[in-house]
């Protein structure tokens, strides 16, 4: 392993699920999108090799067809009462597509915040076909509507202010009365994103044909590009910091909170560096590794109390951990599994730091 490459991973935390995902991607020796989030409905999907391409942008928008960001992300965020409200405050539909060998990605809508995006697709056939099985469907409805897909490759190039990232992405079928399937990206980044121009790429799709997510076939082979505005409505609050705390009995500095309806990033900084063991350079964790992420990183509790009593504890968020002369710089970051507005929230507490919020 590079310096380099270990300087960058140094950068990055992951929770035990994201954790899991990476294991799975080497093992099948190629990107992977998988994921382990419960949604409302059924169903899934999958893309391979590539091919030719006709790129199309903005033509939904151009006839009138474009629907809302409301109605492009229903169901994935709890659907409570306040969700569409929320997601067309803050989300922006967009309309471009791309097509390969007769199957068509299109990018339906975005929403985002400081640190934080979420992008959905629509997949489909051009001629109407269903780009998946019946068995395929039923494996999703078996699995909270995860579809058992993945892209060979796929990628997302957003502009930043630099840093890590981390997120997660999965198939699903938001109408099964058509013929589509959706794909959703979730990413957070350490530092904050720019407005610009998003350009994605897909490769492949292909669907999983066992349990344990190591053997799969191609469902479509090709290669999608599509490029579109990377704008959304930054909903984002910035809560009081610069207060102290102790964290396993080492010295800290809470840096900042910024706390959107989609999102939270809590950054600090814990004084005193840490020092990652010699054999971190084969890639694996062993025992000391992962005690001293716990005490650096998963420990520090990070909790939301919401104005009708109710908490949610978000200490397993994942992040980036940077040591470096004499300290210990940390983000943990999470997007949220439900929207709920900033006037329902009361308080977040980091550590034993109670931070009141006024959304107004």
């Amino acid at each position: 392993m590079s310096n380099r490459y270990r300087d960058s991973m140094d950068r990055l935390h992951f929770t035990q699920e994201q954790k899991q995902e990476m294991v799975d991607r080497l093992m099948e020796a190629g990107p992977v999108s998988s994921v382990r989030r419960p949604l409302r409905f059924r169903r899934f999907a999958a893309v391979g090799a590539a091919a030719a391409l006709a790129l199309s942008l903005g033509v939904a928008g151009a006839t009138g067809a474009l629907g809302s960001a409301g109605d492009a992300f229903a169901g994935l965020f709890g659907g409570g009462p306040a969700e569409t409200e929320i997601i067309d405050q803050i989300g922006y539909p967009i309309g471009a597509s791309a097509t390969s060998n007769g199957v068509t990605i299109t990018a339906d809508a975005i929403m985002g915040d400081t640190y934080s995006y979420a992008i959905v697709y629509s997949i489909r056939r051009d001629d109407g076909s269903p780009l998946v099985s019946d068995e395929t469907l039923a494996a999703g409805a078996e699995r909270d509507g995860l579809l058992p897909l993945r892209f060979r490759n796929y990628g997302t190039q957003v502009r930043t202010s630099g840093g890590g990232a981390h997120g997660s992405s999965w198939f699903y079928d938001a109408d099964p009365a058509d013929n589509a399937i959706q794909f959703v990206e979730m990413m957070t980044q350490d530092q904050p994103l720019k407005p610009g121009t998003a350009s994605v790429k897909f490769q492949d799709l292909s669907v999983y044909t066992d349990n344990d997510y190591r053997t799969s076939e191609t469902l479509a082979e090709g290669t999608w590009r599509l490029k579109f505005d990377f704008a959304f409505e930054d909903s984002s609050i910035s809560l009081p910091a610069d207060q102290s705390f102790t964290l396993n009995g080492m010295d800290a500095t809470l840096d900042g909170v910024t706390l959107s309806p989609l999102s939270i990033q809590v950054d600090y900084t814990v004084h005193q560096e840490l020092v990652w063991s010699e054999n971190r350079e084969s890639g694996r964790e062993n025992e000391y590794d992962r005690e001293q992420s716990y005490r650096y990183f998963e420990s520090l509790p990070v909790v939301i109390t919401y104005t009708d009593g109710t908490t949610q504890d978000l200490t397993n968020a994942g992040g980036g951990i940077t040591p470096g002369d004499g300290e210990t710089v940390c983000q943990k970051s999470r997007i949220f599994d439900e929207l709920r507005p900033l006037d329902e929230v009361a308080s977040v507490t980091v550590g034993d730091i109670v931070l009141p919020v006024s959304a107004g």
